[in-house]
Formats: C-alpha cells, sequence, structure tokens
C-alpha cells in the first residue's frame, strides 16, 4: 500500500468522529444553499407584492438559518480541533514508542535531530491529511453535489455550460498536483538538513566557542537556511499558481453564465430573481472547487510529511525478541563467548539531488516532470541510495566469566572492545557464534528481563534533564527514598548531593551540565547501585577525571563491584590489576588471556603497554601496580 493508504488505515478507529464532523457540515449547508432560493422568492415574489411570503417571514427563515449555521460551524471546529489533535498525539507517540525499540546501530548511523524532525514537524503537517483535507474535501464534494443539482432544476442549459468548465479543472489538478508535492518534499528534506545541523552544532557549543567557529557555523547555517527559503518560495509559488488557475476558471464560468443568462433574461425566459439565485448557486458548485486549490496545497503537503514518517514505520530493529524467548526472573551471572564473530554494516545514504558544488548541507529540488499528465501521477519518493561497507570488528571470541569475577579488557583503540561488551545486553547480536548468561544464549531470554540484570557505566554518563532523584531511579522507579540515600552514600555522593539548596530535587540540567565530571560519575554509579544489577559493565569510568575525583569514584567503583559479574574497559592498566582474568584484544581477537602476573610474564602485547605506561606513570600509581603484582 502507499503511504496515504496506510496512514487511512491507520486512522479507522477515528472514521466514526470523522462521520460526525462530515454530517454536521453537510446540515451546515442548508444555509448556502437555501439562501439563494429565499433570494429568488424574495426579488420575483415579496417585492412584487405577489406569493403568500411575507418579507418578516423570509427574513426571520433567513436569520434561524443563519444562527443554527454559525452554531453547527463551533461544534463542528471544535470536533475537528480534538480529532485532529488527538490524532497527532496517538501518532506521535506511536513512533516515538516504535523508535525507542530501535536497535543502538540504527541511531549510530542517524542524525537525531533529523529523527527529531519526523517526530515533531512532520506529524504536524500529516494530521492536517484529515483534519484539514480529507474533511473538507468530502464537505465540498456534497456541497458541489447538492448544488449541481439545484442548478439543474432551475436551468439545464446553463447547468450544463457551467459544469463545462469541470474537465479544466481537473487537468489543472492533475499536472499542477506533482509539481506542488515535489516542490514540499524539497522543502521537507531540507528542514531535516537544518534540523539534524542545528541538534549537533548546539550540542557541541563548547567544541564551537572554544575553536572560535562561530562565524564558520553561522555561515553554514545561513546557506541552509537560504536554500530552505528558495525550496519554501518555489513550493508557494507553483501552489499560488494552481490557486491562480483556478480563480481564473470560475471567474471566466461566471462571465459566461452572465451572458448567456443575462441575454435569457432579457428574452423574457427567465426572471431577475432567477438569475441572481443561480448565480449564487454557481459560487456554491464554483466555491468549493476554488477552495480545493488551497486544500489540495494542504494535502500534498501532508503527503510529503506521511511518506517521510512511514519511512521510520518502516524501520525494524536488528535486535528484538523472538517469538519464543522467556523471562529471566533472576541471574548468576554466569557470562559464555562461544566462538563470537561480528562485522559492522555501514550504510551510508548516498545524497541524492545535490548542487552542483557537491555541498551535503544542501538539498537540490526535485526535478520535476516536463510531460502533461491526462490522469493522477505516481510521484512516490524513489527508495534512497544505500551504500554499504562491511568492517570486520570481532573474530572467534572465546572466553568464560564465573559470577563474581572481574574480567578485564585491555588493549590498543579500536582493537574491539566496546564491541564485545555490546553483545552481553544484545545492543548488538553476534553475525556467528554465541553469547551464553546462566547457560542460555542471550537470544532466548526477553530483552527487557535481560537488560534488567545489567548496568553500564561510561566515561561520558548521560544524565537527563530533571532532578538528580529523578536521574537516580531511572533504573528503578519504585526505589524508595531510604534506598536512593543508602546508594548514593555508596557511590559518594550524598555528600555533594546534600550541599546542593534543593538537595536531591535539584535540577541538574540538560546531560548534567551543573555538575562536575567526577560529580556525574559518582551519580552514574549510585544509579547502577540502586538497580542493583547481576552483570555490572564499566567502560573507560575512571578516565579524564582529576586525581580526587578519580579516588572518589574508584572507591564507589569498588564497592559497586563486589558481588557482581564486572566487565572493565580501561586504558590504564594500574585499575585492571586486581582482575580474575584480563583479555588482551587487538584487531577483534583475543591475543592474550590471563592474570596481571601470568600477563607480565609472557613477552606479549600486555608487558609493551605495561612498560610503555610505567615510565609515564606518577609514583602512587607505580605503587599501585606494584602491589598487583
Amino acid at each position: 500500500m502507499s503511504p496515504v493508504q496506510r496512514y487511512l488505515l491507520w486512522a479507522r478507529p477515528y472514521w466514526p468522529m470523522i462521520g460526525v464532523i462530515i454530517t454536521l457540515g453537510v446540515i451546515q449547508f442548508v444555509q448556502p444553499l437555501a439562501n439563494p432560493w429565499l433570494t429568488k422568492i424574495i426579488v420575483d415574489e415579496v417585492l412584487q407584492g405577489k406569493g403568500s411570503w411575507g418579507l418578516h417571514e423570509v427574513v426571520m427563515v433567513m436569520a434561524v438559518i443563519t444562527v443554527c449555521g454559525i452554531a453547527i460551524n463551533f461544534i463542528r471546529g471544535y470536533l475537528t480541533a480534538g480529532l485532529g489533535n488527538r490524532m497527532m498525539r496517538d501518532l506521535r507517540d506511536q513512533l516515538y514508542d516504535h523508535l525507542q525499540r530501535m536497535s543502538v546501530g540504527f541511531y549510530e548511523q542517524r542524525h537525531v535531530g533529523g529523527l527529531s524532525s519526523r517526530i515533531l514537524h512532520d506529524i504536524g503537517g500529516a494530521q492536517n491529511l484529515i483534519g484539514g483535507g480529507v474533511i473538507n474535501l468530502v464537505m465540498d464534494l456534497f456541497l458541489v453535489l447538492f448544488a449541481g443539482a439545484m442548478l439543474f432544476k432551475m436551468n439545464t442549459m446553463l447547468a450544463f455550460i457551467a459544469l463545462a468548465i469541470l474537465p479544466l479543472y481537473y487537468l489543472s489538478f492533475t499536472n499542477m498536483n506533482v509539481r506542488i508535492r515535489l516542490a514540499w518534499r524539497s522543502v521537507h528534506r531540507q528542514m531535516e538538513r537544518i534540523s539534524g545541523t542545528l541538534v549537533e552544532r548546539m550540542s557541541g557549543i563548547r567544541v564551537v566557542q572554544a575553536f572560535n567557529g562561530e562565524k564558520i557555523e553561522k555561515k553554514r547555517f545561513n546557506k541552509q537556511t537560504h536554500q530552505h527559503f528558495k525550496h519554501t518560495m518555489s513550493a508557494h509559488l507553483v501552489s499560488n499558481l494552481l490557486g491562480r488557475m483556478s480563480e481564473t476558471l470560475a471567474n471566466a464560468g461566471g462571465i459566461v453564465i452572465w451572458l448567456v443568462g443575462g441575454t435569457l433574461a432579457l428574452n423574457g425566459k427567465m426572471t431577475a430573481g432567477e438569475i441572481i439565485a443561480f448565480q449564487m448557486l454557481l459560487g456554491n458548485l464554483y466555491g468549493p472547487i476554488q477552495r480545493f486549490a488551497d486544500v489540495n496545497v494542504t494535502i500534498q503537503n501532508s503527503i510529503t510529511n506521511i511518506e517521510r514518517i512511514f519511512e521510520l514505520f518502516d524501520e525494524h530493529p536488528d535486535v528484538k525478541d523472538s517469538p519464543d524467548a522467556r523471562p529471566m526472573p533472576v541471574c548468576r551471572g554466569q557470562i559464555r563467548f562461544q566462538d563470537v564473530s561480528f562485522k559492522y554494516v555501514i550504510r551510508t545514504p548516498v545524497p541524492q539531488h545535490m548542487n552542483n558544488s557537491k555541498d551535503p548541507d544542501l538539498v537540490e529540488k526535485e526535478p520535476t516532470p516536463k510531460r502533461f499528465f491526462w490522469l493522477p501521477a505516481n510521484v512516490s519518493p524513489p527508495k534512497p541510495v544505500i551504500e554499504l561497507e562491511e568492517r570486520e570488528a570481532m573474530h572467534d571470541i572465546s572466553f568464560e566469566a564465573k559470577p563474581g569475577q572481574v574480567i578485564a579488557l585491555v588493549g590498543p583503540s579500536g582493537a574491539g572492545k566496546s564491541t564485545l561488551i555490546n553483545f552481553i545486553p544484545r545492543f548488538y547480536d553476534a553475525d556467528k557464534g554465541r553469547v551464553f548468561i546462566d547457560g542460555m544464549d542471550v537470544r532466548d531470554y526477553k530483552l527487557e528481563d535481560l537488560r534488567r540484570h545489567i548496568a553500564i557505566v561510561l566515561q561520558d554518563n548521560i544524565l537527563f534533564s530533571g532532578s538528580i532523584r529523578d536521574n537516580l531511579v531511572y533504573g528503578r522507579p519504585d526505589a524508595t527514598m531510604a534506598e536512593i540515600v543508602a546508594a548514593s552514600r555508596s557511590a559518594n555522593a550524598h555528600e555533594f548531593i546534600e550541599s546542593f539548596k534543593d538537595g536531591y530535587e535539584s535540577i541538574i540540567g540538560e546531560r548534567g551540565m551543573r555538575l562536575s565530571g567526577g560529580q556525574k560519575q559518582r551519580l552514574a554509579i549510585a544509579r547502577a547501585l540502586l538497580k542493583d544489577p547481576q552483570i555490572l559493565i564499566l567502560d573507560e569510568a575512571t578516565s579524564a577525571l582529576d586525581s580526587e575525583s578519580e579516588a572518589l569514584v574508584t572507591e564507589a567503583l569498588e564497592r559497586l563491584m563486589e558481588g557482581r559479574t564486572t566487565f572493565v574497559i580501561a586504558h590504564r592498566l594500574a585499575t585492571v590489576v586486581r582482575a580474575d582474568q584480563i583479555l588482551v584484544i587487538d584487531n577483534g581477537r583475543i591475543v592474550q588471556r590471563g592474570t596481571h602476573k601470568q600477563l607480565l610474564r609472557e613477552d606479549g602485547m600486555y608487558r609493551k603497554l605495561y612498560e610503555q605506561q610505567l615510565k609515564a606513570m606518577k609514583p602512587e600509581e607505580m605503587a599501585e601496580l606494584k602491589y598487583g603484582t
């Protein structure tokens, strides 16, 4: 099905309310359809002293119909607004839920700003297809049918003349719709580029300012907004052109009817009231068709939004629950890798419709077909061209971690250490081989249960805007205040938390910007402690800290690691000397394994790393290494 068909199918639960709104709109047509007849009665009968109707009676009927029309219009407007906002809310919730379930690899190859644009901007435009498009279109269609029937009843010849102009309307819309949709598609694609740049640069504002990049970024942003302006004006140009074409045809039809109808009136074949009533009804025939030029712009714009929304719905997570996934009520923390191999598949979209300078920040306007269309054309967006690049990351990794053991991963940057630990919480699935926890393949567990038993502390931990308490209970919302304080004390965080004016309710800002690096790390440790996992992953958790903060964080980590199966990634060997097992990773392979003492006896990579770092270490760090030996 096309994206529009899928959207209308998705909107099936809302059709009863849509039917109510359309019915109210049809009832509202009584006023524009009745007024021409009442006007004819006034001109041909009341003012001529003929018939049984009095002026006051006709005017009273007009007033009652007008008041009822206003009331119905108010109710219909309120219901339409409620329907549109409800649909927008539900679709936005469903898309966000879908994106939450996408795999980590999906986000590694996407601009967060571009995704935000689709959730916020495109969904807002999509709901206009029904609220501002389909409903108005159906209502106007009823009005056209009613007005047309009444025109034929009044004068068949004039009615045929009035309808003779409709094929020109049809051909105008058929050919202009192609150009309008392509124009608005270019607008939205450029806006996605702008959103991606905006989020990326604003989140990295410290780097921008530190390198005096403000002028460069301003120039880049201005270039993108100017391109968006050009696309927007082009879209408005073709949209406005269709509107004026519709207006021209309507005015031409009205002039022809005045000419022919006036001739008939002069020859005594029509009364003045009949020609006036016919022209008023003609407005009810041409008016909706002319309004459709504006509604059509809304529809074409909404269709481009819908196409972009369903592009995301068509993405599927690489990692998900198997149909027969089992719960994991308890976890002992026994982990075994068996011949695990993995390669990254890097999906790089090839920019389409680029400008002559091949500037990746700009989206060129989509080319418009030059042919004439007799039937509505299919202008579905082309499937994006993707370049695939495969990069080997893991090769036949096998090892076992017993419950409560500390496994250290060392090796040069890019060796595959972080990739290895990503298999444990199933951020990735192995291409070959298997990963077992407590004797069962991790792919046989429910993802939610599996990740409930795992906590991660990173080098740059993500803290969310909100209070300290909100961040601490993120993995365990039902934690009591006593448990929160206990976890914070164990993480050496309680003292600095209490130093804030609002304590645990203190707002820390986006990504914890109001905290120091050491404070962020201790909150991350407290968050992990509160979750009480059986499996712990520490990825460079003490790097980039000053000595005082590192001491506090290290002490907190030692408490956190007690009784838990822990994986430690660290470039500094002083943090891994007491590990139960050290795995030396290089080029995606385990090249050495053993304890610190065992590996020093071997003439391998670990000993070379040890000797290199020993030369640069401080005396206290050397003492710690010596203690470890």
